[in-house]
């Protein structure tokens, strides 16, 4: 738990002074003591709430502060508008809690600007006054706020409310990964591919970098659903796609296609680069062993790969469809290979059987 003050925090993070709350803090102490007598009480810890305090007034401030550090809070402070926009990019608090009454700009306006940026629209925002009119009450909840609460009020009630926002953005964040990954090997599904890949051609386009794209497809993977069961297979296809998570490097994205295939999205990757990455994979896979029941399951995979230099002719439609075609000349072939788009023989091409050979 802690708590640092915007304005300090320019002149001291570089001297390396710790912002740390005290073990001794009595706050903390009582926090402590509370969970011990109370063992049913929800554990902050589970969902860490590192919150940003927006409050003009030194007094409020300071109880406030103290208020949310033994609520085993981490609390980042600000003033107004500005600081806390500032402070945001910084320290990237998971929940905001505001004074309605900010000098210049009002909290509303702290609300709106967070909400119309995608990078901080998810950012509950609490705001607290004295006291509002219903119209800004209706107004902070159309902005989205998550609520406007009317002092007085006293510390647990700042601290309920906190953890139920909390608790929210946590679901909700549960909910969007659930939305965006495929349930069985954890990887990214085929929606976020369809939006991924265009946007890393336009950034390749605007750098005037090669772009390549590589499928895999596991071969004779209905022999293993039906000589070994379906839970074989989707061993087969955790394992694989650890596998293939594990080689690609960090840059690159990788999303299950569907069924047995799996899309490697290479930015800033010339073709020969994304040759020797596929068949690292290849090479990877065929080392697995999966065992079911005494019986080595043996795997393989084909993988075709195509890389565009020049992003200015075509689309990523156009890349994605081409290593489709060299997938479907090395599974022709005999599988357990990678071949590539070859663009000055307009047509697929082999690999070599090592990476160090150059398509």
């Amino acid at each position: 738990m802690s708590y640092l003050n915007l304005d300090e925090s320019l002149d001291r993070s570089s001297l390396g002074i710790d912002h740390s709350a005290s073990i001794d803090d009595p706050g903390i102490a009582e926090s402590r003591e509370i969970q011990e007598t109370d063992p049913d009480r929800p554990a902050l810890t589970e969902i860490p709430g590192r919150v940003l305090l927006v409050e003009p007034a030194v007094g409020d401030r300071w109880w406030l502060r103290n208020e949310l550090l033994a609520g085993r809070m981490e609390v980042f402070e600000a003033t107004d508008l500005i600081t806390a926009q500032r402070a945001v990019a910084m320290f990237q608090p998971n929940l905001i809690l505001a004074q309605l009454r900010l000098p210049t700009y009002s909290g509303l306006e702290l609300v709106r600007r967070l909400k119309r940026d995608s990078t901080t629209q998810s950012i509950p925002v609490l705001l607290y006054t004295d006291l509002a009119t219903a119209e800004e009450r209706i107004q902070a909840l159309e902005l989205g706020a998550s609520d406007l609460i009317s002092r007085p009020f006293v510390g647990a009630e700042v601290l309920a409310r906190l953890r139920a926002a909390l608790r929210i953005r946590h679901l909700l964040t549960i909910l969007e990964q659930r939305a965006h990954l495929d349930s069985l090997t954890g990887l990214a599904n085929r929606g976020v591919l369809d939006d991924r890949l265009p946007r890393e051609w336009e950034a390749c386009r605007r750098r005037r970098t090669a772009l390549a794209v590589m499928i895999a497809d596991l071969d004779h993977f209905k022999a293993v659903n039906d000589n070994h069961g379906h839970a074989a297979g989707d061993t087969v296809l955790r394992q694989s796609a650890a596998t293939l998570a594990r080689v690609i490097r960090t840059s690159d994205f990788v999303a299950r296609y569907g069924g047995e295939e799996f899309v490697v999205v290479a930015p800033d990757c010339e073709l020969s680069a994304a040759v020797r990455l596929a068949e690292r994979f290849r090479t990877a896979i065929a080392q697995l062993r999966i065992d079911e029941h005494g019986d080595t399951i043996p795997v393989t995979t084909s993988v075709g790969v195509a890389a565009f230099a020049d992003l200015t002719r075509t689309g990523p439609a156009e890349l994605l469809r081409r290593a489709d075609e060299a997938l479907y000349r090395a599974k022709e072939a005999g599988r357990n290979a990678t071949w590539f788009w070859e663009q000055t023989q307009n047509s697929p091409a082999p690999a070599a059987r090592n990476s160090d050979t150059k398509p």
